[in-house]
């Protein structure tokens, strides 16, 4: 079966330059050094790793916001890796993200309607206002807001729910693909679950394709299918989440793994027939 999306030995260099200009170049970072990675139509893949290691350069090249330095991305089995203008266009179209920090990302001069409603207008879609605007409250209930928030601003909301903004502001064009980039990291622990379980939710009911990128390993436990992890840039481990939280096989992944706290078990509380400890 072709994959959704493929990488095939991804490179990707900035330049590193001195001078009081910056413009004596006197070597490069190889942000990602020969990445191969395919990702299945409706399959979550998560991808971790410390930070730093080259997950949202990686992430940004598989959209198309970067242009490797090597490498082929191929989608639904066609060489895409130089695609221009109306093919990136429509390309872009199938592949959305929603971003670490709701705040940066949201125009905070703009209401949440027009945020949400923004897509259609890039791409030439629902012209008539009323069904524009029809549209834009069925995707904020979808994502769990009232459909008065759309008469709101950014500021005016929690964290939570700029995050659900930036949520229907990603899947208001039916893409395939959603690229969530650290989607929680910014958001208070108790609504981080939240979030989580309306990712997973929405994968589920529209058949997405969902690559998480984050540097927590429990999140990715309760939400993916396959991980891959990460390292200074390449991939050390890729493979079914129930197997590599099992039995992981790199070194570092058994590093990343023993650092997720571990909280301790709660005891059962004693049946009532059990003796009390007063009475032993």
């Amino acid at each position: 079966m072709t994959p959704l999306l493929e990488a095939e030995q991804l490179v990707k260099e900035f330049p590193l330059t001195r001078g009081v200009l910056l413009t004596r170049r006197v070597g490069v970072v190889r942000a990602v050094d020969g990445v191969s990675l395919a990702l299945a139509e409706g399959e979550a893949l998560g991808l971790v790793g410390e930070t730093g290691c080259g997950k949202t350069t990686l992430a940004h090249l598989l959209l198309q916001l970067l242009e490797p330095t090597s490498g082929t991305i191929r989608y639904r089995g066609e060489d895409v890796t130089g695609a221009r203008g109306a093919r990136l266009r429509a390309l872009r179209r199938e592949r959305q993200v929603v971003f670490q920090d709701p705040m940066a990302s949201l125009n905070p001069r703009r209401t949440v309607g027009a945020i949400v409603a923004e897509p259609f207008a890039i791409h030439g879609l629902l012209p008539e206002r009323s069904r524009r605007r029809g549209r834009v409250g069925e995707l904020l209930e979808q994502v769990g807001l009232d459909s008065a928030e759309a008469n709101r601003y950014p500021h005016e909301l929690s964290g939570g729910q700029r995050q659900r903004v930036g949520i229907a502001r990603a899947i208001a064009l039916g893409p395939r693909l959603l690229v969530a980039d650290e989607p929680v990291s910014a958001l208070d622990v108790s609504i981080q679950a939240q979030i989580l379980a309306l990712l997973r939710r929405l994968q589920r009911e529209l058949g997405l394709a969902l690559l998480l990128i984050t540097h927590d390993l429990a999140v990715v436990r309760h939400l993916c299918e396959r991980v891959a992890v990460m390292e200074r840039g390449t991939l050390v481990e890729v493979a079914p989440a129930d197997e590599l939280f099992a039995a992981p096989r790199h070194p570092y992944t058994r590093e990343l793994l023993a650092a997720v706290p571990r909280l301790p078990r709660p005891q059962s509380p004693p049946s009532p027939s059990s003796p009390s400890p007063s009475s032993t």
